[in-house]
């Protein structure tokens, strides 16, 4: 139950942050949830809240978990960790991170840091694009 069968869309929408859209279970309902890689503490952000997608959820599609159609899944969002850490080991989400932050897929951690609060989120997603231009001159200095 709660395992990743498709990772529909993965979309950048910000320096180390994606908005993932994915499937579980071969079920046709698509979901959606944001992480956040933290570069410089290697670890990956993230809130409790798992959503139906919207337009999964225009085209009629019902949730198999809490048969609502709501946006947020309240059943999935109990198991957000497990679901989330479903994405995080998926090799094709692994691969395309890889290749945007210039790692190597089993360089990225499976670490998690839960963080609710939105300006929290976004006090860490602009540590992490300064940190991530620091990485970026000292690399070009070294060239």
């Amino acid at each position: 139950m709660y395992t990743i069968s498709n990772i529909v869309s993965l979309k950048k929408v910000d320096y180390c942050v994606w908005h993932v859209i994915f499937q579980m279970d071969h079920h046709p309902l698509e979901y959606a949830t944001d992480f956040l890689y933290l570069l410089k503490e290697n670890k990956w952000v993230i809130n409790s809240l798992v959503t139906h997608e919207l337009t999964s959820l225009m085209l009629g599609h019902s949730c198999i978990y809490c048969g609502e159609t709501k946006i947020a899944c309240f059943v999935t969002s109990h198991e957000f960790k497990l679901v989330k850490q479903g994405i995080i080991k998926n090799n094709q989400f692994r691969n395309q991170v890889a290749k945007e932050i210039d790692k190597q897929p089993d360089e990225i951690s499976i670490d998690v840091l839960v963080v609710n609060n939105k300006t929290k989120w976004e006090e860490l997603a602009s540590e992490n694009r300064f940190y991530g231009n620091l990485q970026r001159i000292k690399n070009r200095q070294k060239e």
